[in-house]
């Protein structure tokens, strides 16, 4: 609900809905989207397979012949040569440690036998898998080029689900380590670290039990915080926000024309209201920084002043239930800069996102046209793919592929990094802004 700039006002919030008037002290709605469990609380822990089934190093005694025999015990052993007898003979390759187990299950690596009491067990332990074979499984949001372009190739999603793994290097020996360079005689060498736990490699061939980085690891490595419990909701109505009027904010946020780049002049007539010019700016659309591990972006929140920013912890569940994409969340982290308010809930944060619904208010079919699928009025398109993200990954290139490249970034962050969650809860704390965010808006707090 959006109002206009008047000295005190009185609203009454009924859940779901807000009347739009005339003026200032522009208020915009968006109550929580459609929930819905998409199943799946994603495989926590490391279920890496221990180490693989290894061949042991060829699990032979190499050649552990009777007193120079004809090979009573080395013989066929595998890798353990034909040993003509007396000493082990010449153990061609000493148990093969491992020879093609896949890195990242850190194959037993050279636990090999002593092949006799000679041939120092074979100098070529496999290193590791390195001849294992690596593929990826695509998840099923953003392609895996763009998972380790966020910087995310860590997060809990991706590794339990066995997701990019050759895109993310986590196999073909890449994680698996030496794993057995060692001779014979020795345990196998530490295996190297398999998909975040460390292993115990060698003997133990447990392949680090926690795995995928612990049982309950956040997605973030940056240092996780405590804060107020709430949770998030998305939308994006085009209309222009409360706080682009002098009378909300100072400076005010600015507006942009109906192109959505042109900044406009600041108490421009709201584009919601008949014959008003002043829409939503696109770069106000989210995005993710690698640099910082962060994202960013803009809100709807009451009780603060315009231009108050907060850091967002998501938990890993989901508001309105359980949802893969809430658990994806788990440990991200993002900072929101508060530019409007609206008939939402005292611990909520109603992120603009394209596509995300327009709610109580619509000035997108004013800016684009009546014909654009705009999806279901609260929750947006992905409401309409009725929580599916392949089809919510396609709207994404459908609805703004032709409207606005930022637009559809900001469409496609939410598929991507923030793995098209309905509605997840989170953690949060006020902080000082950053420039990524003051920088668009002029607003410093």
């Amino acid at each position: 609900m959006r109002f206009g700039a008047v000295p005190t006002i009185t609203m009454s919030v009924v859940a779901g809905f807000l009347a739009c008037a005339p003026n200032p002290l522009n208020k915009v709605e968006l109550t929580p989207g459609s929930g819905g469990a998409s199943g799946g609380a994603t495989a926590l822990g490391g279920a890496t397979s221990g180490g693989g089934t290894s061949a042991a190093g060829g699990a032979a005694s190499g050649g552990a012949t009777s007193t120079g025999g004809t090979t009573s015990g080395g013989g066929a052993t595998a890798s353990g040569g034909t040993t003509s007898g007396g000493a082990g003979g010449t153990t061609a390759a000493g148990g093969a440690g491992g020879s093609s187990q896949l890195g990242g299950t850190t194959a037993l690596g050279g636990s090999s036998a002593r092949g006799g009491s000679g041939g120092a067990g074979g100098t070529t332990a496999a290193a590791g898998g390195s001849t294992g074979t690596c593929t990826d499984v695509a998840p099923p949001s953003n392609p895996c080029s763009d998972w380790k372009s966020w910087n995310q190739c860590s997060t809990a999603y991706l590794v339990d689900g066995n997701f990019c793994n050759k895109t993310c290097g986590r196999c073909g020996g890449s994680v698996g380590g030496a794993g057995g360079s060692t001779s014979g005689t020795s345990s196998g060498g530490s295996g190297g670290t398999a998909a975040g736990g460390t292993t115990a490699g060698g003997t133990t061939g447990n392949g680090g039990a926690a795995g995928a980085g612990g049982s309950a690891g956040p997605g973030s490595t940056n240092p996780q915080i405590t804060g107020t419990n709430g949770y998030a909701t998305r939308y994006w109505d085009c209309c222009k926000p409360s706080c682009g009027w002098t009378a909300n904010s100072n400076p005010a946020v600015p507006s942009c024309g109906k192109d959505g780049v042109t900044r406009v002049g600041v108490d421009a007539k709201n584009g919601c209201e008949g014959g008003g010019s002043a829409y939503e700016c696109y770069d106000f659309s989210p995005w993710y920084d690698a640099g910082t591990n962060l994202a960013y972006g803009f809100a709807a929140y009451n009780g603060v002043p315009c231009g108050t920013c907060f850091m967002l912890q998501f938990t890993g569940n989901g508001n309105s239930g359980a949802n893969a994409g809430a658990a994806a969340l788990k440990g991200q982290q993002m900072i929101v800069q508060v530019i409007n308010i609206g008939g939402i809930q005292a611990n909520q944060f109603d992120v603009l996102i394209p596509g995300g619904g327009v709610g109580a208010m619509n000035g997108c079919s004013t800016q684009w046209g009546s014909s654009t699928d705009l999806g279901v009025q609260y929750g947006g398109l992905l409401s309409e793919c009725k929580d599916d993200a392949s089809c919510m990954k396609g709207k994404c290139s459908s609805v703004f592929g032709n409207v606005s490249s930022v637009l559809k970034a900001g469409c496609d962050w939410f598929t991507g990094w923030y793995s098209s969650a309905d509605n997840p809860t989170l953690v949060y704390k006020q902080v000082s802004c950053p420039s990524q965010l003051s920088g668009k808006t002029g607003l410093s707090k």
